[in-house]
């Protein structure tokens, strides 16, 4: 099984923007995603924040594109997606539940919603209780199978800035207490903090990936019976760069994160299993 993972790609409207900054918008977008779409996997994921402002109009636009592409789309939500409308408007717009889980012969996919409901104020990572509940759920239903777990929002203290104020997922500790009472760990993969970044605690390994306006790029998951390959693909392009700086920093709410890329360490991981069976 292949999956194909997107990091926040914050697709903008721009409703503000120069003539000039619209069409580089336009060039810049259209570029990243056919590229990603053009990468053959079982499943496309959206880490989140998958628009900009969260708005009717640009869910619209974006699942116009992805609906030409037949792929399995899978969208995440982040905390900019959520800015505007209420979430079951956003699940009629894309015609995706904000939480589900996936069993496939070798993997459980779960993909969790981190979010909080237009609220502006407050970007951190939040489950509340039923859907912690049904989390545990999973995983203990999850057996001898690998899981790859996807959430916007990092769990606290794992990956690059996960630490700081409203980078994280509440309520820590509870949260954190769930990931380590399965004992075979796991993969969690999440965006929001802009930066790429592996890191191994206990049995569990985080995944962040960078946003693809600091780095055009996405990543690639292979999920064999006995191991799962992840690899980082940059995006390649003539004058994407430059249209990317010429619209990001005027985006409110968007600022260029430094370092972004992180090092070789944050961008390939391979893990080898042993089958309980074996």
């Amino acid at each position: 099984m292949r999956l194909a993972l997107l990091g926040d790609y914050h697709y903008s409207s721009m409703s503000h923007g120069t003539e000039e900054m619209k069409a580089a918008r336009v060039r810049a977008y259209e570029h990243m995603l056919k590229a990603f779409l053009e990468v053959e996997a079982d499943f496309h994921v959206s880490i989140g924040d998958l628009t900009h402002e969260g708005t009717a109009q640009e869910f619209r636009s974006i699942f116009s594109f992805l609906s030409r592409s037949e792929r399995n789309f899978i969208h995440v939500l982040g905390n900019h997606d959520t800015y505007s409308i209420p979430k079951h408007e956003i699940s009629n717009l894309t015609g995706q539940d904000r939480y589900r889980a996936i069993d496939t012969p070798h993997a459980k996919l779960i993909f969790l919603d981190t979010t909080q409901e237009m609220n502006h104020a407050d970007w951190g990572g939040e489950l509340d209780q039923e859907q912690l509940a049904w989390l545990k759920e999973e995983l203990n239903n999850s057996h001898d199978r690998q899981v790859l777990l996807f959430g916007h929002h990092p769990v606290f203290d794992t990956t690059a800035r996960s630490t700081l104020d409203k980078l994280y997922i509440r309520p820590q500790d509870e949260l954190k207490s769930i990931f380590n009472s399965r004992p075979e760990g796991g993969i969690y993969f999440c965006g929001h903090n802009h930066i790429n970044s592996i890191v191994k605690q206990g049995k569990w390994h985080y995944v962040q990936t960078a946003a693809c306006l600091d780095v055009p790029a996405y990543r690639v998951i292979e999920v064999q019976e006995d191991k799962v390959e992840i690899n980082h693909h940059l995006i390649q392009g003539a004058g994407l760069l430059d249209d990317i700086q010429s619209f990001c920093c005027d985006m409110p709410g968007f600022g260029p994160v430094a370092g972004a890329l992180g090092e070789k360490s944050d961008l390939i991981l391979s893990l080898q299993f042993t089958s309980a069976a074996q």
